[in-house]
């Protein structure tokens, strides 16, 4: 028997919701806050944390922001990165010995060298982003504590600090750069939101671009089958494989006024849970011969992934390679993430990257 689209959870003292309209309306609808500080039962040291990431704020600072994001994020605007993008992927399967953990060496590192590029900071910076993102992400989670949200602060800052001598020599000296380029828009971001964006880059889209490619992997070498489609049609499968392996879980609100869903009373001040993963994926598994069917991987609504082009380009870019590159590539185990947020791998192991005679 199917769950209710809307029901109370008593251990979490949250609404869960998993029906496709229930949750369409709650990400699209009005009368509701992505501030983690609303929550009831939010630590301290959350109400605590600067303002400024555009994931936890709501309007009229969101739609500031978004207006003053967005031209950096169109179809045209990320087209004109897919040439370096390829050659990131290139370089990163060059570097690939027989066995593996794909994860750690394709998953991770070509996402980091894509907002490393974007950001203009080096090798240097490069890693700093890859040291930095565990704590960053942990911030994500509906159950982090105390201990997590200071560790996740202190590395907010610590990135802050690094970029802050950057945005200042940008601010003087422009150069071709997403740090460049938001400093530039007129009436445009502070430096401490020119900063949180950069944040929000590093959590929202390497962690998520990582885990959407790692997922199709395990999913295809689980079923060989399908990855003639994916080859065939890297774009529409991607789409596919974005509904069934989103990076996703769910997504927190809290009410700012009452609502009815599917008959349930939700009052202001409690907090809903949108199943991303339970409404995408009960359309049926995953089959790439069929047009991909519709999904909430990237949200919806006022908060709909800003970096979604990117994303999807980053893995339509690199997927079907690593399946050209390596046919004899198989599966010697995985580990999950235990996440409440995020449909992620912590290890995925291979053997047989042989590259394929020319």
């Amino acid at each position: 028997m199917c769950a209710e689209p809307v029901r109370w959870d008593e251990p979490s003292a949250t609404w869960l919701v998993s029906g496709h309209e229930e949750a369409a309306a709650v990400l699209r609808g009005v009368g509701w806050s992505s501030s983690p500080a609303l929550r009831p039962d939010a630590p301290a040291e959350l109400r605590e944390m600067p303002p400024g990431n555009l994931l936890f704020s709501d309007p009229p600072d969101h739609t500031r922001m978004r207006r003053l994001l967005s031209p950096a994020f169109t179809p045209r605007a990320v087209e004109s990165l897919r040439p370096r993008i390829v050659e990131i992927v290139e370089a990163v399967l060059t570097g690939l010995d027989d066995e593996t953990d794909l994860l750690r060496e394709v998953a991770h590192l070509i996402p980091v060298a894509v907002i490393a590029e974007l950001l203009d900071v080096g090798e240097d910076g490069a890693e700093l982003l890859l040291e930095l993102t565990p704590p960053l992400v942990r911030l994500l989670e509906p159950d982090a504590d105390g201990d997590a949200i200071v560790a996740g602060t202190a590395a907010t800052t610590d990135l802050a600090m690094f970029l802050a001598p950057l945005i200042a020599e940008r601010r003087k000296r422009p150069g071709a750069d997403f740090i460049s380029a938001m400093l530039a828009v007129p009436d445009g971001l502070t430096e401490a939101e020119v900063a949180a964006t950069c944040v929000l880059l590093l959590t929202a889209g390497h962690e998520t671009t990582a885990g959407l490619i790692a997922g199709s992997v395990l999913a295809l070498l689980g079923d060989p089958g399908q990855i003639p489609l994916l080859l065939a049609d890297p774009a529409r499968a991607v789409e596919e494989l974005l509904r069934v392996e989103g990076p996703i879980k769910r997504v927190v609100r809290v009410a700012v006024t009452g609502h009815e869903l599917s008959g349930r009373r939700i009052e202001a001040g409690q907090t809903v849970q949108v199943l991303l993963q339970d409404v995408n994926r009960a359309q049926g598994p995953l089959d790439l011969s069929r047009d991909p069917l519709p999904h909430l991987a990237f949200g919806s609504g006022i908060h709909y992934c800003l970096g979604q082009a990117l994303a999807r380009m980053e893995a339509v870019e690199t997927l079907p390679r690593l399946f050209t590159d390596f046919p004899g590539m198989s599966l010697t185990g995985h580990r999950r993430r235990d996440s409440l947020t995020f449909h992620a791998l912590d290890e995925l192991h291979v053997a047989g990257l042989h590259r394929k005679p020319t």
